[in-house]
């Protein structure tokens, strides 16, 4: 490629141009400002994972700007996570994708649904979640028994097509979307609009079918109690 000119050069590899002479000199601190924006999806999962490898091989500090949260958590070993110019939560991925300390925070990182329910404390660190009849005990230390605002994620909900199912949470199939690998379905449940994704794709749930709805103990988030 020593020759081609830059407009002969292909998005990804201008940017391992744009990365080579970045990193030459050997700086102190790397700076990223959404370097993958232009790129397509598997090129952009090719690149992060090159830019990861690369700064762990040479060891310099990075900071790296982007709106993608699953590029955040794939190259980050610290994220800070701004709303409106406010740093809203800082931590490891795992940390804030596990245990966002606001609701923003369980908007932003990965899809959530906000759903209410009610909170019991059982001990100091364990609390039960119902969300309409299906109840779910979960870690929590500072959560106060009463209503709550909580974050479910839509891997944290199992599709059942037998209502009735003990400590399930009803609901009816309002769309359904073929994705490939797996399904998306949108739930109305007696605890809101529930979004929930489900790897069964042989025999898929049409709008208005009936369903029971199941809740992993990963995955319910309580994000605001009163």
């Amino acid at each position: 490629y020593e020759r081609q000119q830059p407009h002969q050069l292909s998005g990804g590899e201008q940017q391992r141009v744009a990365l080579a002479r970045a990193v030459v000199f050997r700086p102190r601190v790397l700076l990223f400002d959404e370097p993958l924006s232009n790129l397509d999806a598997k090129l952009r999962v090719e690149m992060r994972e090159e830019i990861r490898s690369l700064q762990k091989r040479i060891g310099i500090t990075t900071v790296y700007v982007t709106h993608d949260q699953q590029e955040a958590m794939a190259v980050s070993d610290r994220i800070i996570v701004m709303n409106a110019g406010r740093i809203e939560q800082q931590g490891g991925p795992r940390e804030l994708y596990e245990r966002p300390a606001t609701p923003f925070l369980a908007r932003f990182m990965g899809e959530s649904n906000p759903a209410r329910g009610r909170v019991r404390r059982l001990s100091a660190t364990r609390v039960q979640v119902v969300l309409g009849e299906a109840p779910r005990e979960v870690d929590d230390a500072t959560s106060g028994d009463g209503e709550a605002t909580v974050a479910v994620r839509p891997e944290a909900i199992a599709v059942d097509r037998a209502p009735g199912v003990t400590d399930s949470l009803t609901g009816t199939i309002a769309k359904a979307s073929y994705l490939g690998t797996h399904m998306e379905y949108s739930i109305d449940t007696a605890a809101g609009m529930l979004f929930a994704t489900c790897p069964k794709v042989d025999r898929p749930l049409a709008p208005g079918d009936k369903v029971a709805l199941s809740l992993a103990p990963r995955g319910v988030i309580i994000v605001e109690s009163q």
